[in-house]
């Protein structure tokens, strides 16, 4: 091939190209969204917006926590840092996963800091001009993450909110997504590669690949998208390092759902 790089860069085969999981994973508060991250490969760095965020995986021994849910928000202006946001660049040698938990939290100590920045702006009236220093904010740092984890081959995974769910004027719920403001639902998950949604129905957690009973966006790389949208969680503690496994088995080719057991395939789903 007579031309070797563009825009500076070298061309190289698909196939050469490292893979890794880049997921964001939401659903409402219980359904299990950090204990499925850190079952992720590896070494992880739980970097925590939420209070008491780490709970419900303290047994774990393959997992450090950064807590920032009570420091001032402005930590938030390291957001920015393309090469070291909040400092995660100098630590990356050190771990195979970076967990950011979560963007809903991130993005209210985003708010607080921005009408610190507007004129006029307060935490019950923002304006549009607090609103945008937001979300330019929580963008950078999902970019920002993405970059570094990408460039160092390390796996990244966010976690969000699920919002109150979108009723029409009859109270039927016409969709439900997670909490993020503006257009921050739609623009962010447009970088992973993983976005899945989690439910717990009381009797079973769920996990949701493609869009289903309202809930969106929902999409995947690592699975076979031909069958049923979701399947049942059955916890074990490695799950995501298992499947990442699975999936390079498999030469990068989307693998089959996880099975379900004895549970009888009957939802199905409201968009492919």
């Amino acid at each position: 091939m007579a031309v070797v790089k563009i825009g500076g860069v070298d061309i190289e085969p698909a196939h050469a190209k490292p893979q890794r999981i880049s997921a964001l994973l939401w659903g409402v508060s219980g359904a299990g969204k950090t204990t499925l991250a850190c079952t992720a490969p590896g070494k992880k760095l739980l970097v925590s917006f939420d209070p008491d965020g780490a709970a419900s995986i303290a047994h774990r021994t393959d997992v450090d926590v950064a807590d920032l849910s009570d420091v001032s928000a402005g930590v938030v202006e390291q957001f920015k840092s393309q090469d070291n946001p909040l400092g995660i660049g100098k630590v990356l040698d050190e771990y195979d996963t970076i967990i950011v938990d979560s963007l809903t939290n991130a993005q209210h100590m985003s708010v607080m800091h921005a009408v610190t920045k507007v004129k006029g702006a307060t935490i019950e009236r923002p304006s549009m001009q607090g609103y945008g220093h937001r979300n330019a904010l929580l963008t950078q740092l999902v970019k920002n993450v993405l970059r570094i984890t990408a460039r160092a081959n390390k796996h990244a995974i966010f976690v969000a909110h699920e919002a109150a769910p979108q009723l029409n004027d009859d109270g039927v719920v016409m969709s439900i997504t997670m909490s993020l403001g503006g257009q921050l639902t739609t623009n962010a998950p447009i970088d992973f590669s993983e976005v899945w949604a989690l439910e717990d129905t009381g009797k079973q957690r769920r996990i949701a690949i493609r869009p289903v009973r309202a809930r969106r966006p929902c999409k995947t790389r690592l699975f076979r998208t031909d069958g049923e949208p979701e399947f049942v969680w059955r916890h074990t503690g490695g799950e995501l390092a298992e499947w990442y496994e699975e999936w390079k088995g498999n030469n990068w080719k989307k693998i089959p759902l996880p099975k379900s057991g004895d549970v009888t395939p009957t939802i199905k789903s409201v968009a492919k």
